[in-house]
This record gives structure tokens, sequence and C-alpha cells, in this order.
């Protein structure tokens, strides 16, 4: 048994403070381990992350003090059982303990002089349409919420990617993003894995990687045209195909926040 200290999110303060639920892991790779515990509806409530330093940094994990490099999950196996709960997560032969706690960021307000708070800079909003040219969307980003989810490969289908994209840039419209968040909530448990199902749920509350607030901000008017072409250069590149899918879902919803903000003109 190995043991590391590490820093929880306080997204799942709730799950890790708790009483132990036994769980299993459902994926392994050099800088996160993910573990499943209780049950699928639940499932914000039901999924964590180890992560290593260098990792992407999701909003329901558990960060360590070492990179890749040290290899932390190298004797970690897919399908080993794991426990959650009493201040720290066990997975196969790993056990990290919380030591204290970090907060994820959510995307801020916009930021032009004037204009009604959460709204968008269309000037960018045509500046990350330009940009994701380059890189089309790996499925329809304008499908519907049912023809999204699940949609893909992997334990996160690109579908899903959009719709958290979609979620996060909607982040500041409740009557936008509750019923959407409904809707998806409803049909997440049978259609898609208890992961992206979680992943979800956190970004209906505005919680994502860092590159994706990173560019959710600057759509909102924060730092210069640089600063967003620099956050979609790395909003891109991550996974194989999750940071084009979120960043066209970012597109969408901004493209929706835009036209809102047209019609009430």
């Amino acid at each position: 048994m190995r043991t590391l200290p590490g820093a929880a999110a306080t997204a799942v303060r709730d799950l890790v403070t708790a009483p132990g639920r036994p769980g299993r892991v459902v994926g392994v790779h050099p800088t996160c381990v993910y573990v499943v515990t209780g049950t699928h509806g639940d499932a914000a409530d039901t999924v964590v992350a180890l992560e290593t330093a260098d990792a992407l940094g999701l909003p329901c994990s558990v960060r360590l003090g070492v990179d890749r490099s040290a290899q932390p999950f190298a004797d970690v196996r897919l399908g080993d059982p794991a426990l959650v709960g009493a201040g720290r997560v066990v997975a196969g032969s790993l056990t990290v303990t919380v030591v204290r706690w970090w907060e994820p960021r959510r995307p801020r307000h916009l930021h032009l002089p004037g204009r009604p708070e959460g709204q968008v800079d269309e000037r960018r909003v045509n500046v990350l349409t330009r940009l994701l040219e380059a890189h089309p969307a790996p499925v329809p980003a304008d499908a519907s919420v049912g023809d999204l989810l699940g949609l893909g490969p992997g334990l996160t289908p690109a579908g899903d990617d959009v719709l958290a994209g979609l979620l996060v840039a909607l982040h500041s419209h409740d009557d936008l993003r509750r019923p959407l968040a409904d809707e998806i909530g409803r049909l997440a448990r049978s259609r898609t894995t208890a992961l992206s199902a979680a992943l979800l749920r956190h970004a209906a509350a505005g919680l994502a990687l860092p590159a994706v607030v990173n560019v959710a901000d600057a759509l909102a008017g924060h730092g210069s045209d640089d600063d967003l072409v620099d956050a979609v250069a790395r909003l891109v590149t991550v996974g194989s195909s999750s940071g084009t899918a979120l960043a066209h879902g970012l597109l969408r919803g901004a493209r929706t926040v835009a036209r809102m903000a047209e019609d009430a003109a």
C-alpha cells in the first residue's frame, strides 16, 4: 500500500468527508484515476478523480503534489476496488489522504463598461468562430440534447463535452441554463457514463476545467484577444477530441447569449 497527501476540490467535499463508501476504478491514465462510488442516479456526488499536479484540473478531483513523472498510479488497475470517504480516497493499492481543499473557478461576468452582466463580447464570439474553423466539431454541435448525450466513444463522449461547454457558457443565464440542465440530468442517467454525467452536473454549476473557464472568461471580455487565442489553443489540445468539442459547446452557448441580447435590444 502507498499513501500520499492530496488537495480535494470543494465540489466533492461532501463525498470525501462522508463515511466511507465502496466503489471501483473506472479509468486509469498517467495523470489521473477515476473512481465511481454509489449509484449512477446521483452521479455528481459519486465520482472523484485522483490527479497528478500536471493534470487537467477536473472540478471533482483530489490533486497530488507530484507530477506524472513520479508514476503515482503505476500500481492502480482498471476495476480495482475503491473507497471514498472519511477524508481519503483509496484506489486499489493507493491511498490518498485529503490534507487541504481547493476551490474550482467559475466563469466571470461580462467585463465591458456600460453592458449588462451575463452578456458576451460579440466581437470575441466572432474571433472564436474563426479560430474553430481549423478545428471542426467531432459531432454535430447544434444537435439536440437527446442526440448529443452519449454520442461518441470513451468515458466522456464528445456529445457530452459539447453539452458541458454549452452549460458553462450559459452559467450567468439561469433562465437558459436550468431547463437545459434539468433535461440533461433526466436523460444522462440512462444515456451516458457515470463519469460524464458527473462532469455535466458540475458544468451545470459552472465548474469545469480551467482551460474551459479561461475561454469563457475571454468571451466575456476579460483579457485581450491574444488571451482568447492562447486559451483556445490550449483547450483544443485536451484529449483526442474533448477540448475541441468543449470549445464548440462554448461557441454554441455564446451565440445563444448574443442572439438573446440582440432580441432584447
